[in-house]
C-alpha cells in the first residue's frame, strides 16, 4: 500500500512538473536559470493597445543577457494593467515561438481587418505559452483580445484585456514582432 501511494505521489510530482515546463515561454526558462539577469527593451519600438476604461497591453522587444554566461535571447515582452483586479502583470513570447505569430498575424489577421459579416462571426486565435490573442469578427464588430495564460500560482489563472477601438493598431504589432527574429 505505502509503495502504491509513493508510487502515485511520485507520478503526479513528475506531471505537475511537466505541464509546468510545457506553460512557460523558453524566456521564462532562460530567466529563471540565471543567476543574474539584464533585460534591455527597446522603447522605440512598442504596440500599445488601451481600452477604454484605462487597462493597456504594451508589446515590446527585448535581450536578455545571463551576466554570467554572456549568453543571449531576443523575445517579446508584453506588459498587461488590468483594473479588475487592479493588477500589473508581464508574461513572454519566446524566440521560438515569435516566427507563428508573425505568420498569424500576417496571414489570418491583417488581412481580415476589414472584414464584415452578416448574420456570422468569425474568430483567430493565436496561443503561445504565456499568452493568447484573438481576433474577433462579428458582423461589423471587430475585437482584439489578448489573456495572459496560467503560468504562475495565481488565484486568478487568466487574466483578460480586451478592446474594439484598437484594432487598427494590429499592424503596429507586426512591426514589433519583425524587430525581434
Amino acid at each position: 500500500m505505502k509503495k502504491s501511494f509513493s508510487l502515485i505521489l511520485i507520478l503526479f510530482s513528475l506531471l505537475s512538473y511537466s505541464q509546468k515546463e510545457n506553460i512557460e515561454s523558453s524566456t521564462r526558462k532562460f530567466i529563471e536559470k540565471a543567476q543574474f539577469t539584464r533585460i534591455n527593451k527597446d522603447w522605440t519600438t512598442i504596440a500599445e493597445f488601451k481600452s477604454g476604461i484605462g487597462e493597456y497591453v504594451n508589446f515590446y522587444p527585448i535581450e536578455v543577457i545571463d551576466l554570467k554566461s554572456g549568453e543571449k535571447v531576443n523575445a517579446l515582452q508584453l506588459d498587461m494593467y488590468i483594473k479588475n483586479p487592479d493588477i500589473f502583470k508581464t508574461a513572454w513570447v519566446g524566440i521560438d515561438e515569435i516566427e507563428e505569430f508573425i505568420t498569424f498575424v500576417e496571414k489570418n489577421v491583417v488581412p481580415n481587418l476589414e472584414l464584415k459579416f452578416k448574420d456570422k462571426s468569425s474568430e483567430f486565435i493565436f496561443k503561445a505559452k504565456e499568452m493568447t490573442f484573438s481576433y474577433f469578427i462579428y458582423e461589423k464588430t471587430r475585437k482584439i483580445t489578448i489573456k495572459l495564460n496560467s503560468y504562475d500560482n495565481d488565484k486568478i489563472l487568466n487574466y483578460t484585456f480586451w478592446t474594439e477601438t484598437q484594432v487598427d493598431k494590429i499592424p503596429k504589432l507586426l512591426t514589433v514582432l519583425n524587430k525581434i527574429k
